[in-house]
Parts: structure tokens; sequence; C-alpha cells
């Protein structure tokens, strides 16, 4: 009797750890990833500098988190910093992501796309581009979002072309024109909130995508349960470098968490990649 008790008391403490460290503990543990990109991704312009990865934020308001990660990358230094998302919760106010976004600085540009959440609140989301009212840039930060757009960046005198697919309002043409670039062309960094973009670009174009939307999952998993429970982007690019022909992607695990605050084996991270 005294052993089954023993036992059914490990049990509980051991599933009561897991559910306060999955809840309360890792959401809040930020990891940096270096990433050095493969020699085959030939980007002049990049060479010696640092570029930042982010998504998924899921905010209300700048707390813990949010501001450790800003300290995070001033103390980087980043010369560019692209953002791939689903910066608010689900239907909830944008304030906090437009004052987060407002702090970000790089020295060659900020470069964001919008997600799926972003959209939810139908009301509000145009102001992550425009002042209330009038068809004018915000003045509340410094962040490009492409909107089914390319732009160009002068670097140390070379230039790099910057995409973004917009992903409340996917652009057909957009995807055209890109899989219509020379192959001679330099690479295009481009970013897009759900990697299945990866799936609509020729292998043959020099692309490089930047992506999130997966969170890694949140909770560690084999292959077959994302495909059991229907997630096919968790199934095919959950987390990671992918490649194909001249095409590559990174799909980053973000920072915040949807559905449910929880993370176990899959912190938040930060991406620095150096090409």
């Amino acid at each position: 009797m005294f052993k089954k008790i023993i036992i059914v008391c490990v049990c509980v403490f051991g599933i009561s750890g897991v559910l306060i460290y999955g809840r309360y503990i890792e959401p809040e543990k930020i990891i940096i990833r270096h990433i050095d990109v493969s020699p085959d991704i030939d980007i002049p312009a990049l060479k010696n500098k640092k570029l930042i990865h982010i998504s998924d934020l899921h905010m209300e308001r700048i707390g813990d988190r949010q501001q450790h990660l800003l300290n995070l990358i001033d103390q980087i230094e980043p010369d560019l910093i692209f953002l791939t998302g689903d910066y608010i919760q689900w239907r909830r106010t944008n304030k906090g992501a437009i004052e987060f976004l407002s702090r970000l600085k790089a020295r060659y540009g900020v470069f964001a796309v919008m997600g799926d959440y972003d959209y939810s609140d139908s009301r509000n989301s145009c102001l992550f581009c425009h002042e209330r009212g009038t068809g004018e840039f915000t003045k509340q930060h410094h962040v490009a979002m492409l909107r089914n757009s390319i732009t160009t960046v002068n670097i140390d005198g070379q230039q790099i072309k910057i995409a973004g697919l917009d992903d409340g309002y996917e652009s057909p043409d957009f995807l055209s024109r890109i899989n219509t670039i020379q192959e001679a062309d330099d690479f295009l960094l481009l970013l897009s909130h759900s990697p299945l973009l990866f799936d609509q670009l020729s292998d043959k174009k020099k692309v490089f995508i930047f992506s999130g939307d997966t969170h890694g999952g949140q909770v560690y998993l084999p292959e077959w349960l994302f495909r059991i429970f229907g997630y096919e982007k968790n199934v095919k690019y959950n987390y990671g470098l992918f490649s194909a022909g001249r095409k590559h992607m990174y799909v980053t695990r973000g920072i915040g968490t949807s559905h449910v605050r929880f993370r176990l084996f899959c912190p938040p991270e930060l991406a620095v990649f150096y090409f």
C-alpha cells in the first residue's frame, strides 16, 4: 500500500512539474539560434552581416518576455531584421505589437509581412501600415510592411531584393512574378508567414524564404501525430532549414504561443543568420 502511495505521489508531482514547466517556464526561455548559412547561398551584400528573424509574437503588451527579446536584439546589433507575422492574439488589441515594432532598429532596415492573426481584427489591421482614417503610412513605427511587393535595399554599395507575401491577401499574380525571376538573378529574400509557400515556387529559383506559423508545434511531437491532428504545415515544415534545388527556407519556432500558452521541448527562439 505504501509503495502504491509513493508511486501515485511521484506521478502526480511529475505531471504537475511538467505542466508548470510547460506553462510558465519554457514559454519565457528565449533561445538564440545562430545559423551559418550554406556557402551555396551566395549573397555578397550580406557577407559579414547579421540578420535577425522573428515570428509569431502573439502579444497584447510588452511584458517580461517581449522586453527580454528587445534587449537581446539590441545586444546583437543586427544589420537587418525580418518579421514573419502573427504579432497579436486572435481578435485582440494591436497596441502592444505596434509599440514593439516601434522599438525595433537595424542598420539597413526592418522588414515584415502580416499573418492571419493580424487580420483577425479587421477594423484595426490596417493600423499596422497606415494612420487611422487616412491613406498615409503610419508614423508609429518604421517597419516596412511588404504586402505582395518587392523592395531593393542598398548595403555598402551592393543591392539585395526583399519580397513579402501578404498572408491575408495572397496574390497569384505576385507568386507568378516571383516564379518568373530569371535564374541568373541574385538570391531573392522572401518573407512569408506560411511555410507552404515553399511548395508553390520552382526549384530552379534562387530564393531564400523566411517563415514561421508552425511554432515548431509548441510541443515536440513525432510527425505521425501532427498528421493525425491534420496539421499539414507541421508535418511538412515544422521547424528548421529546408532545401530543394536552388530554393531554401528557414521555419522558426517563433516567440509566442497560440491557442494554449504552453511549450514543451520547443522553446521560443530568436534566429540570427550569418551569410
